[in-house]
């Protein structure tokens, strides 16, 4: 039977010591408002003096609770009156230190018998601590929704039942189908899984339900618009706070491009590997150290040994001219150093003991981090067009010698006049006059032996062999093979050379008859006489040698075609001597360059590289 009010007041003493040791918030109000009775932890809670609370609304009392709260208990309350329900609300208190305590209060009204108000009792907790793990949780989950949807990775996640909980917007972009068309019960997550990796796929899961761990590995899926795509996937399990799993987490990435990109690369690889098969050229690949990774079977035809690459690599050293051994490791120095393509010639012995001259071209493989991963190099046999090049420099060196020849007789009749006349007067004259014309006659002699030595220098055939070699000397026994022809059509040469030039890596005499052809080029253009200037000019790594004459000059149009076989700008020329010329330049690594102006001159430059190292 429930007390009536006259009969529940006198125990609210009862009532109030059992319900101060309560941590948490109890009140008692009447119809009106007035609170009846109340906890110590609701009026230190709200800020209530506890003195002075009872029989007061809370808008009468001194408390923390601000207007907003005040009309809100006050609406509550009356719909807990009229209802009769339990009304469940959570309010938001500031403390007297500025912070916040969340409560959340259940009020019930109570009524007689007769359903007449008795007393409305309000009940709560603090749920403070609750609610600041749910705002961390709603950051957390904000947080993991900015990264779902911030990822280019399609994202899937399911139960352990594989249904379907969350995917991304790129996971919609990529297979076609939106989230709520996946949720549905006409349509599941294996949608995208072709049908015969769907085993695979119910495999993976099974391993990740069971704990064990699954790499990352590559696989096809399929679109809505049924194009079947390349994509990595990546598994992680998902546990509660007991370490259960409860779910999957599967991460998507379209690989299309890449795999399209390597069966790309595998065909050409394909391709090229039937060239380099059936190439007549050596075409090989080593590393950085120079070890042959792959060699072409062409190897085996044009150097007469074993394909094989570790018996190349065993031998291929060994086979090397060793005279080009020091061009080579320079050569590949500076490769290392600048990572450009270069062209090199070296002589390689075959099998059977014969010299290969080989003319390769270089080039290097540069990886992601701009560092040299390998060398490809194709090598061709130029042993038969070396040997019809030399034949050419001969015919053209016995051309100029021809040439030279009425120069040099010129040259050696004067002094042959001078002793024949110095021998008829030893005859006649006394001993001290005898000691004068033999001093004389032996500087004509010489003078001779000197004119006969140069021509039978440039004449004499010499094995092609580098070494330095001074240029100054060079160009001056050059001027004294040419010098009787420029006086007779009333020629000066004259020589400028920089202090300290060094010696340069050549081979003597092709550089001599490099010299002698553009200078009796300018000899011949030169009708009216005049001046020749040789200048040599020192420049970082390399020697300038520039030629300039006040001769016929050359035309524009005919600049271009110079150095081209059997082209000549003169009358009886067969073009051979600059073909030459540029040969012997272009063995040297050096450049030449032709600048001319109509009845003004030409003028020729030579730039040759003082160390090998130095080539471009």
């Amino acid at each position: 039977m429930m007390l009536t009010k006259d009969e529940l007041l006198p125990r609210l003493g009862v009532f109030k010591k059992l319900i101060d040791v309560l941590p948490e918030f109890i009140c008692l109000k009447n119809r009106e408002g007035h609170w009846i009775e109340a906890n110590e932890f609701a009026l230190q809670v709200c800020g209530v003096d506890r003195c002075t609370y009872k029989g007061k609304v809370l808008d009468e009392q001194n408390s923390w609770c601000n207007a907003g709260m005040i009309e809100r208990s006050k609406e509550t309350d009356k719909k807990a009156w009229e209802t009769g329900h339990p009304i469940k609300i959570q309010e938001e208190v500031q403390q007297k230190d500025g912070s916040y305590i969340y409560l959340e209060l259940i009020k019930q009204a109570t009524f007689d018998e007769e359903g007449n108000p008795l007393f409305l009792f309000v009940t709560g907790r603090d749920i403070t601590q609750h609610k600041e793990k749910e705002e961390e949780l709603s950051v957390a989950l904000e947080l993991l929704e900015s990264v779902l949807e911030g990822t280019t990775d399609a994202i899937l996640i399911v139960d352990t039942k594989e249904n379907l909980i969350k995917v991304n917007h790129a996971f919609e972009n990529m297979f076609g189908w939106e989230e709520h068309d996946l949720l549905s019960d006409e349509i599941d997550s294996h949608i995208i899984i072709p049908d015969e990796f769907k085993a695979e796929s119910k495999s993976i899961m099974g391993l990740l339900a069971e704990g064990s761990t699954v790499p990352s590995f590559e696989t096809q899926r399929v679109r809505r618009d049924g194009l079947r795509i390349d994509v990595s996937i990546s598994f992680s399990a998902i546990r509660n706070m007991q370490g259960r799993v409860i779910g999957f987490c599967l991460i998507y990435r379209d690989i299309s491009a890449q795999k399209k990109a390597e069966r790309a690369l595998r065909e050409s690889e394909a391709k090229y590997r039937v060239i380099a098969e059936h190439s007549k050229d050596l075409i090989a690949v080593a590393n950085p150290n120079g070890e042959l990774i792959y060699s072409s079977p062409s190897h085996e035809a044009i150097l007469g040994f074993s394909s094989n690459l570790d018996e190349i690599n065993r031998i291929l050293f060994s086979r090397i001219h060793p005279d080009d051994w020091e061009f080579l490791r320079a050569a590949f120095a500076k490769a290392k150093m600048k990572k450009k393509p270069f062209t090199f010639e070296c002589r390689l012995m075959h099998q059977n003991g014969d010299w290969l001259v080989m003319e390769t071209n270089a080039v290097p493989v540069l990886n992601e981090w701009n560092e040299i991963e390998s060398f490809v190099t194709i090598a061709r046999d130029i042993t038969a067009t070396k040997e019809t090049e030399e034949l050419i420099r001969k015919s053209e060196k016995l051309s100029v010698l021809g040439e030279l020849a009425a120069g040099v007789a010129h040259e050696i009749r004067n002094p042959l006049t001078s002793l024949i006349g110095f021998a008829q007067l030893l005859k006649e004259t006394d001993e001290e006059m005898k000691t004068k014309y033999v001093a004389i006659m032996l500087t004509e002699l010489k003078r001779i032996n000197d004119i006969v030595g140069e021509l039978m220098l440039v004449a004499k055939p010499q094995a092609v062999h580098f070494e330095y070699s001074s240029l100054e000397d060079m160009l001056q026994s050059v001027i004294r093979l040419l010098d009787t022809q420029a006086i007779i059509k009333n020629i000066q040469i004259q020589l400028k050379v920089d202090k300290d030039i060094p010696s340069i890596y050549c081979v003597e005499n092709q550089l001599k008859q490099l010299f002698i052809n553009l200078l009796k080029n300018s000899i011949e253009a030169m009708d009216q006489g005049g001046i020749i200037t040789l200048a040599v000019i020192k420049k970082k790594g390399s020697v300038v040698i520039k030629i300039e004459d006040q001769g016929s000059g050359i035309p524009k149009n005919r600049l271009g075609k110079l150095g081209e076989p059997f082209y000549t700008t003169k009358e009886k020329g067969t073009g051979l001597g600059l073909m030459v010329c540029y040969k012997i330049v272009k063995e040297h690594y050096g450049n030449i360059s032709f600048e001319s102006e109509k009845n003004k001159g030409t003028t020729v430059q030579v730039k040759l590289p003082i160390y090998p190292f130095s080539v471009v």
